[in-house]
This record gives C-alpha cells, sequence and structure tokens, in this order.
C-alpha cells in the first residue's frame, strides 16, 4: 500500500466538499443500541450521566494496574471511503489523574498513546473541557483497516494517565485509579466535519459568571509570607550548602524592601559561602552534580552574582573557603567552565535553546564580567546567543570549540522565531511556547544594575511574543466554573493535557505569575490584556494556582507578584483585550511558517494546525479545534498537503506509545492482546524535500522541512482554509461550488471566481453561510 495516505488525497476533491452523513452510530448505556451493535463489555457500569443522560464508564480492573474496563462492538463503515470516528463526551467531565480512553480497530490500536499524529480516543484532565456542554472527538480510522469492508470490529479501553518524563515504566505509565468520562455515543462518518443531529441533546449557551470577588491583596500578601518564611528556613541553616536555585532565590530577595533580608549583610556572606560551595561541586568534592549535562549549569549561582554585584566585590580577593585559591580565581573557572562546555553543545528547540543559552551562558558570563573581566566576553558577543535565542539572528547552533566558529547546524537563516512571533517546535505550541516567564528573565538578566532598563532589542521581542500568543486564547472558564480565558492546547505538537492552563498575556505555571510580562514592558496592549484579567477577578485566584506549586522555583517566580500587582494598578485604562474575547472584532491570526490559524468569526473561534506532528513525513493531516457558544469539536483530519517530494519514503514503524522513542513498547505490548500492533504500521509516507543546509539529514529522522507543506488546503465544515507557507511561490486552488461567493475572513472580500489565487506567505479563510 505504497503511499497510501498519498493516494487519499484524490478523494479531498469529492468526499471532503459533499457533506456526507453518518455511516453508523451507536448510543452507549441504551440496550437497543448496544445489542444492535453486539456491545461486550468487562469492568464496566452504566450510569446517569449529564442532562439525565444514560452513559457507560469504563473502571479500573483489580488484576491490573494501569489497564482498566473494555467496551467491544461491532460498527459499520463505508468499504470505499475515508472513515471518521468520533465520540460524543460531556465537557465538564474530569479527571484528577488524567485516564484516557484507546481505541482499537480488530485487534490494532488506533493511535498512540504520547504524542502521535492520530491520538488517544481520549485524554482526560483536572479541568473541565467544556463546562455545561458536550464536545466531540474526531479522527480517521486507517484507511487499510476499512476499505472494502461493510463492518468493523471496534474496542475502547480505560488505560491511565502518564507522566510523559517518567523514566522507569511505573512512573511514565501510573496506575490506574479512576473510572472513564461518561460514554455518550459514537459516530463513524465520511465527512471530516461531524454534525450531530439537530434532536440530538446538547447543553446550553456557555456563558460563565464572573468570579464574585478576588482578593487579589490578600494573594499578595500571602506571597510575601511564604517567601519569608523560605528565607527564614533557608538562613536557619548551620552551614551554606544551598542549591543554585535558592543562591539565585535569596540574591534576588536582596533587592525587595518588604522582604526580611533586604540589603542584609548577613545574606551576602551566608550567599558567598553557597556559592564556594558550588564551586566544591565543580571540582566534584561535595558529590555528583552532573552541571555540564543540566540546562542550567551555574547559571543560577550567576545570576546569584550579578544580582549581588556590587556587594560581592569585597570578597572577590579573599580566599575560597578551605582552599588556597582566591574567589575571583575559583569562581572564574567555574563560570568560564560553565560557559564554554555548554556553547558547544547548544539546544535547537526554542524553549529549550532560551534556557540553555540564557542560564548556561549568558549569566555565567555575566558573573564572569564581575568576578574577572578579562575572561568575559564582551556583552556584544554575549547577548547575540540570547538574540539567536529569541529569533532576531539566525540560530548558529554550537560552536565547534568556545572560540571557534558556529557550526550553523540549522542552515545560515534559521529563526527560533516566526515572523508573526511564535516559536518552532516544530509547529505550533501550546504549553511548551508559553516562554513569556523565560524571555522576560532573559530581558532581566540584561539589565545592568537591579532595577536599570534590559537591551531594547529583547524588550521589543518579549513584547512582539506576548501579542503573538494572544490570539491562542479562547473564552472558557477556571476550575471553579468562573469565566475565564485559557490557552489553546488542543492544536499543539507538545501538547497532551486538554484543555490549556487559565491565561490571559501571560501563562500561569509553577514558573510564571499572571502579568508579569506586561508589568516589564509596560506595553499598553498587554496592559489592557492585564486589566482584562484583573475585571475577570482573575488575578487572586491566578496567583493562588501558581501558590499550589512547593518548588523552589515558584518561589522565585513568586518573588516578583507584589511589584506586579502595584504595577498593574499604577497603569491608566488601556482599551485593548485579548482578540478572541467575547464582544471583540473578528480576526483571523495566521502564521505560514507554523502552519497555524487562528480565527474568530462571531461567537465562533477555530483553531487549526495545518502542519501537524509530521515529523518524518508528510502525513496530509491538520489538527482542528472549533468552539461555538453550544457545542466544542476537536478532530485530526485529512487535508489536501501540496509539498516538494524527495522522492524518499517514511514508513510508520510499529510503535503504540509515541512516534520518536521505543522506550517503553515492549512493556505495552505484552500487557495484553489489545494493543500489541499499530493499526497504521507499515503505512508509507512522503517525505519532502529537505533543504541541503541539513547535510547530516537521513530520511527516517526528524527534521522541521521532513513532513511540512508548501501549501495546505483544509475544508472543515463552513470553513475553507487555503495557506501558502512558501516566501516566493504561488499557487491556486479551484473553489468548490459549496464556496461559490463566500467571504474570505482575513481580506473581509467575497472570492466570486472559480479559481482562487494564494500568494506567497497568503492565507485565505473562506467562510460560507446559508445565503450561498
Amino acid at each position: 500500500m505504497k503511499r497510501i495516505l498519498s493516494g487519499v488525497m484524490c478523494l479531498i476533491g469529492t468526499a471532503a466538499w459533499a457533506g456526507s452523513g453518518i455511516v453508523d452510530s451507536i448510543q452507549f448505556g441504551h440496550s437497543v443500541s448496544e445489542q444492535a451493535h453486539q456491545l461486550q463489555a468487562e469492568n464496566s457500569e452504566i450510569a446517569e450521566g449529564a442532562l439525565g443522560l444514560k452513559v457507560r464508564r469504563l473502571l479500573p480492573r483489580d488484576d491490573h494496574r494501569w489497564r482498566g474496563g473494555t467496551a467491544a462492538f461491532e460498527m459499520a463503515v463505508d468499504p470505499d471511503e475515508v472513515n471518521y470516528c468520533t465520540v460524543k463526551l460531556w465537557g465538564g467531565d474530569t479527571s484528577k489523574d488524567s485516564v484516557r480512553l484507546m481505541l482499537f480497530i480488530d485487534g490494532k490500536q488506533v493511535g498512540q498513546r504520547h504524542l502521535g499524529e492520530v491520538e488517544q480516543l481520549d485524554v482526560s484532565g483536572p479541568y473541565p473541557r467544556f463546562e455545561g456542554l458536550f464536545y466531540y472527538h474526531t479522527f480517521p480510522l486507517p484507511l487499510k483497516e476499512t476499505q472494502g469492508k461493510k463492518k468493523v470490529a471496534l474496542a475502547i479501553e480505560l488505560q491511565g494517565g502518564i507522566w510523559a518524563y517518567g523514566q522507569t515504566f511505573d512512573r511514565f505509565q501510573p496506575d490506574l485509579k479512576e473510572p472513564s468520562r461518561g460514554l455518550y455515543r459514537m459516530y463513524t462518518h465520511t465527512d471530516p466535519f461531524f454534525e450531530p443531529a439537530a434532536d440530538e441533546r446538547q447543553g446550553g449557551v456557555l456563558s460563565p459568571p464572573v468570579r464574585p470577588a478576588d482578593d487579589a491583596a490578600g494573594a499578595v500578601e500571602k506571597v510575601k509570607a511564604r517567601i519569608n518564611q523560605t528565607l527564614a528556613d533557608l538562613l536557619s541553616r548551620k552551614d551554606d550548602r544551598f542549591t543554585q536555585e535558592e543562591l539565585g532565590f535569596m540574591a534576588r530577595a536582596y533587592h525587595e524592601p518588604w522582604s526580611a533580608v533586604y540589603q542584609s549583610p548577613e545574606l551576602v556572606e551566608r550567599i558567598v559561602g553557597g556559592i564556594d560551595n558550588q564551586y566544591l561541586h565543580y571540582l566534584g568534592e561535595q558529590g555528583e552534580f552532573e552541571w555540564k549535562k543540566t540546562w542550567f549549569g551555574f547559571g543560577y549561582s550567576g545570576d546569584a552574582v550579578r544580582y549581588l554585584a556590587k556587594e560581592l566585590k569585597p570578597f572577590l580577593d579573599r580566599p575560597i573557603r578551605g582552599k588556597t585559591i582566591s574567589r575571583k580565581e575559583g569562581w572564574a573557572k567555574m563560570f568560564v567552565a560553565s560557559r564554554d562546555g555548554h556553547v558547544v553543545n547548544r539546544r535547537s528547540y526554542t524553549n529549550q535553546s532560551m534556557i540553555w543559552d540564557m542560564y548556561s551562558i549568558y549569566l555565567c558570563n555575566r558573573a564572569l564580567a564581575v568576578v574577572d573581566p578579562r575572561q568575559a566576553w564582551p556583552e556584544k558577543e554575549a547577548v547575540q546567543f540570547m538574540y539567536e535565542s529569541m529569533g532576531l539572528e539566525p540560530w548558529s547552533g554550537s560552536r565547534k570549540s568556545p572560540d571557534g566558529e558556529p557550526t550553523w547546524s540549522m542552515g545560515r537563516a534559521y529563526l527560533q522565531l516566526t515572523e508573526a512571533g511564535l516559536t518552532k517546535e516544530l509547529g505550533y505550541v501550546g504549553a511548551y511556547g508559553e516562554v513569556l516567564d523565560l524571555v522576560c528573565k532573559m530581558y532581566d538578566a540584561t539589565r545592568p544594575a537591579y532595577g536599570q532598563p534590559g537591551d531594547a532589542r529583547l524588550k521589543e521581542q518579549v513584547i512582539k511574543i506576548a501579542r503573538a500568543r494572544a490570539a491562542f486564547r479562547y473564552p472558557s472558564t477556571d476550575p471553579d466554573g468562573y469565566r475565564a480565558m485559557r490557552m489553546e492546547a488542543v492544536v499543539g505538537w507538545r501538547d497532551f493535557k486538554y484543555p490549556g492552563q487559565v491565561a490571559y498575556g501571560q501563562g500561569v505555571t509553577r514558573e510564571s505569575i499572571p502579568c508579569g510580562a506586561a508589568a516589564a514592558t509596560l506595553d499598553p496592549v498587554m496592559i489592557g490584556y492585564a486589566q482584562q484579567l484583573f475585571e475577570d477577578r482573575q488575578f487572586g485566584a491566578s496567583v493562588k494556582e501558581v501558590m499550589k506549586n512547593n518548588s523552589l522555583r515558584t518561589s522565585l517566580a513568586l518573588l516578583d507578584v507584589p511589584h506586579t500587582y502595584e504595577t498593574i494598578l499604577a497603569q491608566p485604562e488601556q482599551p485593548t483585550r485579548l482578540p478572541m474575547a467575547p464582544g471583540q472584532p473578528d480576526v483571523v491570526f495566521a502564521d505560514p511558517e507554523n502552519g497555524v490559524v487562528a480565527v474568530k468569526n462571531g461567537d465562533e473561534i477555530l483553531y487549526a494546525s495545518l502542519y501537524w506532528r509530521a515529523r518524518y513525513a508528510v502525513n496530509h493531516l491538520a489538527r482542528v479545534h472549533y468552539m461555538t457558544p453550544t457545542i466544542e469539536r476537536s478532530a485530526t483530519v485529512l487535508q489536501e498537503t501540496r509539498f516538494k517530494d524527495s522522492g524518499h519514503v517514511h514508513r510508520m514503524k510499529d510503535r503504540v506509545n509515541g512516534p520518536f522513542f521505543s522506550k517503553f513498547e515492549r512493556d505495552y505490548k505484552e500487557a495484553g492482546e489489545l494493543g500489541e500492533r499499530l493499526a497504521t504500521a507499515g503505512v508509507e509516507q512522503p517525505i519532502a524535500v529537505v533543504p541541503e543546509t541539513y547535510p547530516d539529514y537521513e530520511p527516517g529522522r526528524e527534521n522541521i522541512f521532513a513532513g511540512k507543506g508548501t501549501f495546505y488546503l483544509l475544508a472543515y465544515g463552513d470553513y475553507l482554509i487555503a495557506m501558502n507557507c512558501t516566501a516566493d511561490e504561488t499557487f491556486d486552488f479551484e473553489v468548490p461550488a459549496g464556496f461559490a461567493g463566500a467571504k474570505d475572513l482575513v481580506s473581509d472580500r467575497r472570492v466570486e471566481a472559480k479559481k482562487a489565487v494564494v500568494k506567497p506567505r497568503q492565507t485565505m479563510v473562506l467562510y460560507r453561510t446559508e445565503t450561498f
């Protein structure tokens, strides 16, 4: 079945526009429907779900740690067309442990467990997907499993959530402790856009109330209390064996007038002892510390030196405790080793590059500028690494030696950010793309002294990134059911928890506080986003959410909360609000470099990743997240992809866990009959031309160009998206009859021609209404 997905594209010209109906449907929890589909269930129950409807839930099993109940049944399919499967779930159901549902077809697994181009049937999470409404999730059934058949055997299995960073199977795949969400219905159909029957019960209209009160000032006081308690605990130690994070935390707190260590000479002496101790780590005399392998190197210690440059001067010519070498000489060796050791081994993913270049390289060089300026690189040379990580200059790759030439491993024109301001990893990413906390730290790191302005170019890039991310905030609810904006995660390459976090201008994580970038830059547009957060009474709630994490890195981030709070309250009222917020004008954000689109069209919001998890080859798949006030849809669907064919193909590997690692494959495949094989194993996908600037590329390796199209054409419901991803080519396409006279939401013009032309880097979003 060579290039089977390429062959599928001949169907796009007909079936995708035809609005094909439902082939079959099963109503779970209803005996007549289940018996008609020969459903057999184990470790399952019928319960009452939302709106009084019956549901079937799958339950944990006593005899297996991570595999739960199953429901096996038959469903009709079209023997000639591409078939899609859609499951109906209640948006208010949650799972503390993020349990999952896996679909099987004739015993083979459909989709992969972690970050596959087709995912599991359902990935639950601790927060509601769409409070008070149903949502429908759609993905394609493998063509080779349905072709020539009128009926297939399907099965759904409950499985435990995963911890993606687990290094052992038990940590990666925790035990299953919760039942599944309620299963309402499942459908097979041939139109990628699923439309439920008009008489099918739905929820109400999404209209959450505003949080009645938000004790923002009280939250700030709790932050101060936590910071001061942490400082007291640290200083109560009898020795100075502080971690690097602790040193950076204490040095930063030294400058806060409200902190218990404000301008404390005792604190400075303790930090000096702590950096001495880090030098012993460097020598290998204080236990194992793989500083060469960490993303941070000795960066936190370097940050402490930067914050206390003036205060540390008297200590530099004195010997390190227990040694004869001076601090000037010893500390300098440590910071040079970190800087030079990391500059020859840089990371290419955007967020990783930012962390690596700021901490291990730049901050260590800033420390050298204090400790031994003769060994420090000029600021212009050192900040260049952060310019590259933030997409201001082409990313030059690792150096061949600390003082050698760069490798230019990604070519001489590769930028870490798109022209629109999004990170590249490889396409759009949600959580990992939330780099505002990082880029604010990078800007802060360039301040000549505490409180002074930092690098102007970095500041402008912070603003650009924040404004680009703003399009990826949509109206939803917070964990308590009140009105809030959330980060878009469903169409993210590296996202595996849905929905995304509550986020306005800046995402809220264990190391990121609300409004931090707005306070750092005072950009009027970002101030408007921050004021929207205050209007929704979410500042205090967001701070409390951050405080749930007890790590020291969280405390380090929280140090900025009091200043941020006071700064935002002092700003004049701004008219700008997040573009997807209710009442805002219609808008289209398109980024052809990442192949992603965000559309606000009245009360409808549509996100689409046209370049979707195509790590190794062109997969002809798009990821869609579509919301209206009454229904939510997420889908992985086929689209037309034009590309420059290299003549090579990638054969999909039989990996049930994930596409890019084989770890734990044996653990999963030996767990039972279901899932021993991936249903798409062996399918061949065409590889696009990879530029010659990647001389080490081999077919089968991950590459940003191997699966990227030059032109995408996606039909989904009343929307037709055409995107030209090139900088120098022009494409055209036949406008389907159903879209004749449709309005292009980008240009705000109607398309009357039968053939539309799409210029370089241009995106068209055609929208048809009942009148056309």
